[in-house]
């Protein structure tokens, strides 16, 4: 009787592995044809299905993979992390993260996982053109920020040094010599005619009472 349920219990375990195991593999292989028509968020159910449904490097490989593809670049980057675990993974693990951190624009860290991956596959281009990539954009960005602070700066020196105004704007301009001399003369010959005009009319004046008489 206890060998007998020993039997039975067995054979479930049996079962259940099996089952198990064969919905895992369809869950990937799903998931596999999924990615493959460019469907990121379907790849990713099933992939996270396989890898619930039996964990392993090579499932945590394809989710991640497929999360950074989906745009989750941090998920993906954590979950490769536990597909490091088996060696024969986690050089293209290293690179699949690395182009999450370039992606994001990280190059730090894309630097970091790309020559670690270098180390594991010296020979591998496409490694080594993403490296050059990284280390690229990385150079431009400092040479950017670089730029942008000296402006900064220039622009700060520039509102500390007030700008000189143009003539006319908030300046007071004493008139010339000339000018003021000019002025007086008008004014002087001006007087002179209405002075020269009262007289001849004084004369016109006295005139007019002598004739006639």
């Amino acid at each position: 009787m206890i060998a007998a349920l020993l039997m039975v219990i067995s054979f479930s375990e049996l079962w259940q592995r099996a089952t198990r195991e064969t919905s895992s593999y369809a869950a990937n292989a799903r998931g596999v044809k999924q990615y493959a028509q460019k469907k990121f968020a379907d790849a990713e159910q099933s992939f996270g299905t396989a890898a619930k449904t039996q964990p392993s490097a090579a499932h945590a490989f394809n989710l991640g993979t497929t999360q950074i593809a989906a745009g989750r670049r941090e998920e993906g980057a954590t979950t490769l992390g536990k597909a490091m675990a088996d060696p024969s993974l986690k050089a293209g693990a290293l690179y699949n993260r690395g182009n999450a951190a370039l992606a994001a624009k990280s190059f730090d860290y894309a630097i970091r996982d790309y020559t670690e991956a270098l180390k594991l596959r010296p020979h591998d281009l496409n490694i080594k053109r993403n490296l050059e990539i990284a280390q690229i954009q990385k150079q431009q960005q400092q040479q950017s920020d670089s730029g942008q602070s000296q402006n900064q700066q220039g622009s700060n020196s520039n509102r500390q040094k007030p700008a000189p105004k143009s003539m006319g704007e908030g300046q007071q301009t004493t008139p010339s010599e000339g000018g003021e001399s000019q002025l007086d003369s008008l004014l002087r010959s001006v007087q002179q005619q209405e002075q020269e005009e009262l007289a001849r009319m004084k004369r016109q004046r006295a005139g007019r009472q002598k004739v006639g008489w």
